[in-house]
């Protein structure tokens, strides 16, 4: 295998350990009133007929002549624009219909000269457009908040089926290269045990079971590598991408600019995830391209990493490509998961460059 070039220039950025830290239980403002509130919503009967049972006392009370009727009134609209923020517009606006028209009633009473005293009313249209604004809110809130889980869940989906797609692939390499190479080892080790083979052969079929058992090494360490970048965390993505590079199948000319050779470049984890892109990006390269050498590239822009990876060879054609053979989809969840950029170009005849850009944590920049 030809052996790959890599320009760095000497290093001068110094590098910090980047420990995660563990996860917390939010106490925020926000969080804790999410939390607080979801206790009368998971039990949205009982507070919705503990909130119609105070509005149904409070006005028969005021109907009564127990108390003024501002102050009663007005604590009616405060349960009002409660219940609209706890269970949005639907249920809320029959509630707004019907303390208007115990209002209403009431005013008309007092002008009547039934007893009642008068209540000016200019003032209500504006509280109850208040609480059907409240209501419109919580119900956006709600819809917005459905709507992040259904993306969550259908990414959560989409990375479960890139797992999978990932196992599987790893099993058929499993089967079809130590597998077989396994196989082909007993076989050799039955031939050599024969007692009636010829010393000669013996020693050839020794010979032979010792370079297919060296072959079994090199497999199994090779997956192991794949499905584990080896020691990225003291290597860090620089150091990962000298060490593919010599190993992908194909002459990588790579080059790493000074800013980006740094251990803490980026956090373990999102390390891992831009080296797989760049591992089937690779991959692509030796399998698909028909071109001999690959050109990667790493730096620093601003604030966010950058990954390039291109080829002058065949190319293919985007709209037309389903990229399922390719593992497009699996590099585009994977940059989706980072919150990255990645931008893959190709035409016919005219090559391909994959680029991915990724935001670096405020922890970790230089």
């Amino acid at each position: 295998m030809p052996n790959p070039t890599y320009t760095a220039m000497p290093q001068n950025v110094a590098t910090a350990s980047h420990e995660p830290r563990a996860n917390a239980p939010e106490t925020t403002p926000v969080a804790l009133l999410d939390r607080w509130l979801a206790m009368p919503v998971a039990r949205s009967r009982k507070t919705q007929l503990a909130i119609d049972l105070a509005i149904v006392a409070i006005t028969i009370l005021t109907f009564a002549r127990a108390w003024e009727p501002d102050v009663p009134f007005h604590v009616v609209f405060v349960l009002l624009v409660v219940h609209a923020f706890l269970f949005g517009f639907p249920g809320t606006i029959i509630r707004i219909g019907l303390v208007s028209i115990a209002i209403v009633a009431y005013a008309v009473a007092g002008a009547l000269g039934l007893g009642f005293e008068q209540n000016e009313l200019s003032e209500w249209p504006l509280m109850f457009l208040i609480a059907v604004l409240v209501a419109l809110m919580a119900d956006w809130r709600e819809a917005s908040a459905r709507h992040f889980e259904s993306l969550f869940r259908h990414a959560s989906d989409r990375l479960l089926e890139v797992q999978e797609d990932e196992r599987r692939r790893f099993a058929r390499e499993l089967h079809d290269g130590v597998g077989q190479t396994l196989t082909a080892l007993m076989l050799a080790i039955d031939a050599a045990d024969d007692a009636t083979t010829p010393p000669a052969v013996r020693n050839e079929r020794t010979a032979s079971a010792r370079r297919l058992a060296h072959d079994a090494l090199l497999e199994t360490h090779d997956l192991a590598t794949r499905l584990r970048p080896a020691r990225i965390e003291q290597l860090g993505l620089a150091g990962a991408l000298r060490d593919l590079s010599t190993r992908a199948g194909c002459q990588v000319s790579l080059t790493i600019e000074p800013e980006a050779d740094s251990v803490s470049l980026l956090p373990a984890s999102a390390g891992v995830e831009v080296y797989r892109i760049a591992q089937e990006a690779l991959a692509n390269v030796a399998r698909h391209s028909g071109a001999d050498r690959a050109e990667v590239r790493l730096g620093v822009e601003g604030d966010r990493v950058r990954l390039d990876v291109a080829d002058a060879g065949n190319g293919f054609d985007l709209d037309a490509a389903g990229g399922d053979g390719l593992g497009l989809p699996g590099m585009r969840e994977r940059a989706a998961l980072l919150g990255a950029s990645l931008t893959i170009s190709s035409r016919p005849g005219g090559g391909t460059q994959v680029t991915v850009l990724v935001r670096r944590p405020a922890s970790t920049e230089a």
